[in-house]
Formats: structure tokens, sequence, C-alpha cells
């Protein structure tokens, strides 16, 4: 998984992540911090600057950390 954040824009792939997503089979994890009230987290697969959108699951029993997790379906 490959994660970082936009903090005054959507959480989209912007031009250069994807001219410099060289993972073909990483999870590209967006977390817009643009809304104060709510961050906007999303997951992309990106291969020869195709985008994909891929389904998050949000999982907030993890017996191990006591804490939320998200999930890339």
């Amino acid at each position: 998984m490959i994660y970082h954040s936009h903090t005054a824009t959507e959480a989209y792939p912007s031009r250069t992540d994807i001219a410099y997503a060289s993972e073909p089979g990483a999870h590209y994890v967006l977390v817009s911090t643009r809304d104060p009230d709510e961050a906007e987290f999303r997951s992309f697969r990106i291969r020869d600057e195709v985008v994909a959108e891929e389904e998050v699951r949000v999982v907030e029993d993890d017996p191990v950390s006591d804490r939320v997790r998200a999930v890339p379906e």
C-alpha cells in the first residue's frame, strides 16, 4: 500500500501521482483533509496510467490494535 494526503483537493490521483505510479500491484490510498469536518479516504489501482478506484471497507473491530482499519476490497 502506498498512501499520501491531499490537503486542498479531493482524494483522487493527480497527474503527478499517476506519472510516478510505478508499482502496478500497489493500492494507492489517498486521504483528503480539505473538509475539516470529514476526511475523504479512497483507494486506487494505477496501471499504465489508467486509474481504477477500489471499494474500501471500514472495519471497526480490530481485536489486535483496537483501532479502526480501512481495507481495500
